[in-house]
């Protein structure tokens, strides 16, 4: 158990930046250090004296009483200690990974050093519980290679089964009975991340059922799923016994926090610990926070954990905000294109059947989408506009229409629910997650046309235009041009 504990904690320690460019000395954030408390959405039910009068009402005339619910915005510690079965939702780089990474970790010193974290920081009764941290895409990938088709009669095993296979890659040796008596006993907390990240819908289908089977089979264990709200729909969902909450932005009061930790642990990094090493990271801190307040859209990414993260690299590699902000949306962009994924193993369904189409191919798909939209002063583009320009675009790098059509609902398909670029504003409609992306990939659009100069000036004057001109400004100074 020692050593399972010891894999725990150290592969959860730090801070997850894979996938994100720093051209500066790496410098290890202690992931306690910087953790800050999410906050999610709880429904609960209330009683007012209305409510109260509105039910007797209701009882003289025979009709069935209907509770009074209201949603209310709690720690997502709250949510967790009123229900043993959770799900969390949230948008890409909301935090809901780390948020696991962080259980796992307190769960895990709790169960090795003898420490009262989970207790203490968390306020959950549970003490010396074994955490079980699993990739729910490795779980689907697993049953797409064993068990390709599902006979019916999948079960819990299946997990347990899975839980072997990643121990043994990750080279910790266990007895096949090794969790037996801890989850027959409810003292194991299972952490289930990543349900949208699950390759097919039938997959995603399959693993959600056998999540439901191994709540029933060990139904006093924790057990905790993560999911982007995309990917959380239809037959995917989980059953009626697992509570649901979604994760919320972060405040301007968590991004000072959060910049106040890093450029601490950053500054003790590079300098040792003291004052000098303080005044730096205060007068960092200070000088990006005053950054992002003054400007809207950066104010507006930094509300995301992962941007604000990018944020915090961009200007650590001496980048300064907000200045420079086209190579800060180059980034993001790039980030939630492809690269964070990439970084953590997350495999996609091909776009295209006989060639790749990465991260430069996704982009330049997009720029053309983004300029069109800008040039018809868009924030929105119906479905069906949206549809027919990807075909046309597929066209030329497809053999049939049949082909066309099916690559322009994977690539719609990957762009909404994995990267976040797109999302749906309503029943047919799409638009850029911030209008922020939209300008900059228009503005890079323009800076690669051969006749940029006189496209810029043709619509320089109109108000509307100004901020993809002066992201192009800024993307042709990063390209020396």
């Amino acid at each position: 158990m020692g050593r399972y504990l010891s894999h725990v904690i150290s592969r959860n320690r730090y801070l997850q930046l894979q996938g994100i460019r720093s051209g500066g000395k790496l410098v290890n954030i202690e992931l306690e250090s910087i953790f800050i408390t999410l906050r999610a959405t709880r429904t609960r039910t209330v009683e007012t004296e209305d409510h109260w009068l509105d039910d007797e009402r209701k009882l003289a005339h025979g009709e069935k009483r209907a509770p009074q619910t209201e949603t209310v915005v709690v720690k997502v510690q709250e949510a967790l200690a009123d229900n043993l079965r959770m799900v969390v939702l949230g948008a890409p780089g909301s935090g809901k990974t780390t948020l696991m990474r962080y259980l796992a970790l307190l769960y895990s010193r709790d169960c090795a050093e003898g420490s009262t974290s989970v207790r203490d920081v968390l306020g959950l009764s549970e003490n010396g519980h074994t955490p079980i941290l699993l990739p729910l895409r490795g779980l689907g990938a697993y049953l797409k290679t064993h068990y390709p088709q599902d006979d019916g009669t999948e079960g819990h095993a299946r997990l347990l089964d899975y839980l072997q296979e990643y121990l043994k890659n990750e080279r910790i040796k266990v007895d096949e009975n090794f969790f037996d008596t801890l989850l027959n006993s409810g003292r194991v907390v299972m952490l289930l991340d990543g349900l949208d990240e699950v390759g097919s819908e039938d997959l995603r289908r399959r693993v959600a059922r056998i999540v439901d089977s191994f709540a029933a089979a060990y139904s006093q264990c924790r057990i905790v799923v993560t999911s982007r709200i995309v990917g959380y729909s239809g037959a995917a969902r989980l059953g009626e016994n697992f509570a649901t909450t979604t994760v919320r932005d972060f405040t301007l009061a968590d991004i000072q926090q959060f910049l106040t930790h890093w450029h601490r642990m950053v500054s003790i990094g590079q300098m040792g610990v003291g004052e000098s090493a303080e005044k730096y990271a205060t007068d960092q801190t200070e000088q990006l926070l005053t950054a992002i307040q003054k400007n809207s859209r950066v104010r507006d990414l930094a509300l995301n954990p992962l941007m604000l993260t990018v944020i915090a690299l961009v200007h650590r590699d001496r980048v300064k905000l907000p200045d420079r902000r086209a190579e800060l949306y180059a980034e993001a962009v790039d980030v939630l294109l492809g690269k964070w994924d990439e970084a953590r193993g997350v495999q996609e369904s091909p776009i295209l059947n006989d060639r790749p189409f990465d991260i430069i191919n996704r982009r330049l798909m997009l720029r053309e989408i983004a300029l069109k939209m800008q040039e018809k002063g868009l924030r929105e583009i119906e479905a069906d506009d949206l549809n027919q320009q990807l075909r046309a675009a597929f066209t030329p790098l497809t053999k049939t229409k049949a082909e066309s059509v099916s690559a322009a609902e994977r690539f719609l398909t990957v762009i909404r629910e994995r990267t976040g670029l797109l999302v749906e504003a309503g029943q047919g409609v799409y638009r850029f997650s911030h209008l922020t992306f939209q300008e900059y990939l228009a503005a890079v659009e323009i800076a690669e046309r051969d006749d940029y100069i006189a496209y810029t000036l043709s619509h320089v004057a109109d108000p509307t235009w100004r901020e993809p001109t002066l992201l192009e400004a800024g993307y042709l100074s990063l390209n020396s041009r």
